[in-house]
């Protein structure tokens, strides 16, 4: 079951710890990076002060198959071959990618049967001091998926273990229970909030269907992209795993795209290397070195897509001057293998 996965990890992701990857932390000089602490939350990958970074766990609907290694490519193939998720993709190394998961968000209701909405109370999940509430910030119009963050009057967002204050009302969801995958290309086309400014937080994420080699980030985490409105201009890709490296793992170059147009975002992922892709361009390519596991693990068990949205925290926290409310737009999210 989708809580039970959800509430492992939530119990293997507690206790006190450091900043995860975050971009900004490059501009303090050491001593002022080792004392940071990170924020209350983040969805998928949620902290806390009192709990480590976080992103989802799942279960499967769908997964690779075994022994299969894709290859990398963002060339087209034939317009006249099609498959679910469209014209179909080449391959670098011949043949196409074949289409796995697809939601174009074309229906008036979100799909169940596809996603698990994000719901603090359920879950126990939040993003900074973002909380999570099913029913809100979640829109279909016009053939996109709408996640809107507002600010509110204060309130209490329940968890399962206790409450915390907040103002902040965001909106996540995840193929949590009903699709993941080991290997493959994974794409969103997303257009960001106009605003260039502090306070804003989201992106789109892969996370472990199980935390099969322990608690974060041991079991590893795809950052595909994530974006901090202070920040606006750039979009960061990141890997997470036991002995991930800020300087390595997270690339600090990658544009986000001019903000309040559509963007693609994708990751092409093999058992050697991961190469993040922006609208069609190569913006980074990382092959991991885990000083626990042994690669590619843990790089070799199904993933499943996220999506979060909300108020930032820690060093990019909300303001009376942030932009709410704020839309992140997706119009789809993909997957091959």
């Amino acid at each position: 079951m989708v809580t039970t996965g959800l509430s492992e990890l939530a119990r293997e992701i507690t206790g006190p710890g450091r900043y995860k990857s975050y971009p900004m932390l490059r501009r303090l000089p050491d001593w002022e990076r080792g004392s940071c602490e990170p924020p209350r939350g983040r969805f998928i990958m949620l902290a806390s002060a009192r709990r480590r970074p976080v992103r989802w766990i799942a279960a499967l609907a769908l997964t690779a198959t075994a022994g299969f290694t894709p290859v990398l490519s963002v060339t087209t193939a034939d317009a006249a071959s099609t498959d679910a998720c469209g014209v179909k993709l080449a391959k670098a190394s011949g043949g196409t990618w074949t289409c796995s998961f697809v939601d174009n968000f074309s229906g008036t209701a979100l799909d169940t049967k596809k996603w698990t909405v994000m719901d603090t109370a359920t879950y126990g999940f939040y993003l900074g001091d973002t909380c999570f509430i099913k029913g809100q910030g979640l829109k279909l119009s016009q053939g996109q998926l709408k996640m809107t963050t507002v600010r509110k009057a204060p309130f209490t967002c329940k968890t399962p273990g206790g409450s915390f204050q907040t103002q902040n009302l965001g909106a996540g969801l995840a193929t949590a229970g009903k699709f993941s995958q080991a290997y493959g290309r994974f794409e969103a086309r997303m257009k960001l909030p106009a605003y260039t400014g502090p306070g804003l937080h989201g992106g789109y994420w892969l996370n472990p269907q199980e935390m099969a080699y322990g608690a974060w980030p041991a079991s590893g985490e795809i950052d595909v992209a994530e974006w901090f409105s202070a920040w606006a201009d750039n979009m960061y890709p990141s890997l997470h795993y036991s002995g991930s490296s800020l300087q390595k793992d997270t690339a600090f170059n990658c544009a986000a795209g001019r903000v309040g147009a559509f963007h693609t975002y994708s990751v092409e992922w093999v058992s050697t290397k991961m190469d993040f892709i922006y609208d069609g361009k190569l913006c980074f390519s990382r092959t991991w070195e885990p000083t626990v596991q042994i690669a590619p693990q843990p790089f070799d068990k199904a993933f499943y897509n996220t999506l979060t949205w909300g108020a930032a925290g820690g060093v990019d926290p909300a303001t009376d001057t942030t932009d709410f409310p704020a839309t992140l737009t997706v119009d789809y999210v993909k997957s091959w293998y």
